[in-house]
């Protein structure tokens, strides 16, 4: 089947044991040194696999690892739409941020785009550019790029959900400093 390509891998839907799946295969960059190439592949793959399985002990609803190889994850196959984010669903999307940073998980691009609605149910896909991290300003990095992405009556819901968080006034305080720093085009 065709694929969708991004900037770091090809994402195409498949069947694996009879279930349909997606499978994200992580591309070659001709200009990096072969061995960097294949080293920065293989980690970030295993790192996003790990990632994946985090979020779902947190209890965040996302796509099960089913297979990992060196260059490519296969996961289960989340029919959905990208959800347009009203209070209901941005009140969700700081419900799951919250669980996530408590289980040390920094997606790395919380945004809309990497959210997925299947009925009521938000899920999150694409830990791509995800890691693992304590830093208060990580996660802080994390809450101020899906608040871009929101109105004012999302922001508010958003936030509000995202107090749940056991480092959320520690993340607030730093979203306050960014902010500040932050040049707007």
């Amino acid at each position: 089947m065709k694929g969708m390509r991004g900037a770091e891998a090809i994402v195409t839907k498949d069947f694996f044991l009879g279930r349909p799946v997606v499978v994200k295969n992580r591309i070659s960059k001709k200009y990096r040194i072969a061995e960097l190439d294949s080293f920065l592949r293989k980690s970030r793959t295993r790192i996003e696999a790990r990632l994946l399985n985090k979020a779902k002990i947190a209890g965040v609803d996302c796509p099960t690892v089913l297979k990992v190889d060196d260059f490519s994850i296969t996961m289960s196959y989340i029919p959905g739409k990208r959800p347009k984010i009203g209070e209901r669903e941005a009140k969700e999307a700081g419900r799951i941020l919250a669980r996530l940073h408590d289980a040390h998980v920094v997606h790395g691009d919380f945004t809309p785009a990497n959210l997925l609605q299947n009925g009521k149910k938000l899920f999150v896909i694409d830990f791509g550019l995800g890691f693992f991290s304590n830093y208060i300003e990580d996660k802080a990095v994390d809450v101020y790029t899906m608040l871009r992405t929101l109105d004012a009556t999302a922001q508010r819901e958003f936030l509000k959900a995202y107090r749940n968080s056991k480092t959320s006034h520690l993340v607030f305080k730093r979203i306050e400093e960014i902010s500040k720093r932050v040049r707007y085009a």
